[in-house]
């Protein structure tokens, strides 16, 4: 009886692999997509004018825009390249240490590119299709926080760099055909951060590097799309 629940198991596992293949969806595609709200979250050990300090950011990246594709043409289309280009808005706490400051809120912008190797995966022959990207994750922007008290007023403006790996997990409905919808989510693990800040107060300014320690940086961002899609 074991046996034959085994064979049964076997034999259905062969049945979904081989429809998985036997698909008419496309396999290449390019998509254009928006996230609607994400969380972001930054820590790091950095320069402050006069001593080091802990540094803990909790952001939420919104409204973003982003231009990416997906190709996959080895191995009976399983695997392939991911690619993508976009832009994040973000409104971000800082949340310094205990003690040393009051949190400050900022808003800033960033642009980020992504690229590396791509997995993709039919789904019978249902016109849905799995694929998620493991890319190299690479971001430039700027954060901006101004203060103004009595006759004093403080501009201040974070230049960042950030760098380190993603996941792009999406499913792309109506794969088969020219045009798809997909949804899906980017998570990004960063642990590489070059940040500089400008403080100006009535038009006299200072700089300085913060040279960021210890760096993890994490955000997730789901997100809806349009899929243009070629290939098979």
């Amino acid at each position: 009886m074991n046996l034959k629940k085994i064979f049964a198991a076997a034999v259905l596992c062969g049945t979904i692999a081989a429809g998985a293949f036997a698909s008419d969806n496309h396999t290449c595609g390019i998509d254009i997509a928006s996230g609607l709200v994400g969380y972001e979250s930054t820590t790091f050990t950095g320069n402050y004018p006069l001593r080091r300090r802990d540094y803990s950011y909790v952001g939420v990246p919104f409204l973003s825009l982003k231009v990416n594709t997906y190709d996959c043409f080895l191995l009976n289309d399983l695997l392939g390249i991911y690619a993508s280009i976009g832009i994040n808005p973000e409104a971000m706490v800082d949340f310094g240490v205990s003690g040393d400051r009051d949190s400050s809120a900022w808003v800033g912008v960033g642009i980020e590119f992504m690229v590396g190797p791509a997995i993709g995966l039919d789904l019978g022959d249902s016109g849905i299709r799995f694929q998620t990207g493991v890319p190299f994750h690479a971001e430039f922007g700027a954060f901006f926080d101004e203060e103004k008290k009595l006759d004093v007023t403080t501009k201040k403006t974070r230049e960042y760099s950030s760098f380190g790996v993603g996941l792009t997990p999406q499913f792309r409905f109506f794969a088969n055909r020219r045009c798809s919808l997909v949804i899906g989510a980017d998570f990004i693990f960063d642990f590489v951060m070059k940040l500089k800040q400008k403080t100006e107060v009535n038009g006299n300014t200072t700089t300085f590097n913060i040279e960021p320690k210890n760096v993890f940086r994490f955000r997730a961002l789901p997100y809806i799309g349009l899929g243009i899609n070629f290939g098979n």
